[in-house]
């Protein structure tokens, strides 16, 4: 038998499948037949296989098309998120104090990064701002954080006024929170937002886990 003759007899289906799968060039050497081939189209109409071969190809370039622009967007995303939180550490580093810290958090996050809340939880610090709350005992918000990882989460309002104490909360939202390896007690860094679908648990944390990291370093020196 030649490489382009068919089994005689029976041919099954899969038969004819790994056929032309080991013999992609089948078509080139028997042109004839994409003419005479007819598939079924969505309006009812029959058309040729060379059609449909270009009906797929253009609906996978549109789709190929359709994934790039994607990446184009998720690129020029991260560019400026990647800016804005260079911006932030180099204010981070700056800082001299815990007032000045406040005030940073409340300039970069709120601002920059379009959040509606900012709120560094410690312990054993001597006095509490608007963004950064001292706790003398365990953490109010402990049941819905484990301070181990960061965690992307829908809060009702009680959880919002727990998380941010300085802001007024009438109805539930979405927050990220960052664990803080602070020297002497572990602490919290929440972003928050009014929406309950900004921070969704399925949201990339890179970006913020590393601030998280940078004002950890700044307490600790703090």
């Amino acid at each position: 038998m030649q490489a382009d003759e068919l089994p005689e007899d029976t041919l099954s289906e899969q038969e004819l499948i790994d056929y032309l799968r080991a013999h992609p060039d089948f078509f080139i050497r028997h042109p004839g037949l994409l003419t005479e081939l007819n598939l079924p189209h969505a309006s009812g109409k029959a058309i040729s296989l060379v059609e449909h071969q270009v009906t797929i190809m253009r609906e996978r370039n549109m789709d190929m098309r359709r994934r790039m622009n994607e990446l184009l967007d998720a690129a020029r995303d991260n560019d400026g998120l990647f800016a804005k939180t260079r911006s932030l550490t180099l204010a981070l580093l700056d800082t001299g104090s815990l007032q000045e810290l406040n005030e940073v958090l409340a300039t970069y996050v709120l601002v920059d990064f379009n959040a509606d809340f900012v709120c560094c939880h410690v312990r054993d610090r001597a006095f509490s701002l608007d963004h950064i709350q001292n706790h003398r005992d365990e953490y109010p918000f402990s049941g819905f954080f484990n301070g181990e990882s960061a965690t992307c989460t829908t809060l009702r309002r009680t959880e919002l006024t727990q998380l941010f104490p300085a802001s007024n909360h009438d109805e539930s939202g979405s927050a990220v929170l960052l664990p803080l390896a602070l020297s002497n007690q572990p602490g919290v860094l929440a972003i928050g937002s009014r929406d309950p679908q900004r921070f969704s648990t399925d949201m990339d944390t890179l970006f913020v886990t590393y601030i998280a990291d940078v004002l950890t370093k700044v307490l600790n020196r703090l």
